[in-house]
């Protein structure tokens, strides 16, 4: 598989995980700051 298809497939893994962090709670409103402190936290769980 070429390194580019390598990284599409990471980019939709990653977009799909957030999609199901997000759809854990569908009535809640998220602030752009909250978002960033999730998708920070989502970083530094896949670096462990």
């Amino acid at each position: 598989m070429s390194g580019e298809k390598e990284m599409l497939m990471v980019q939709k893994a990653t977009m799909y995980d957030l999609k199901r962090i997000l759809e854990q709670d569908p009535d809640k409103t998220y602030t752009v700051e909250e978002l960033k402190q999730l998708i920070d936290a989502y970083i530094q769980g896949m670096e462990q």
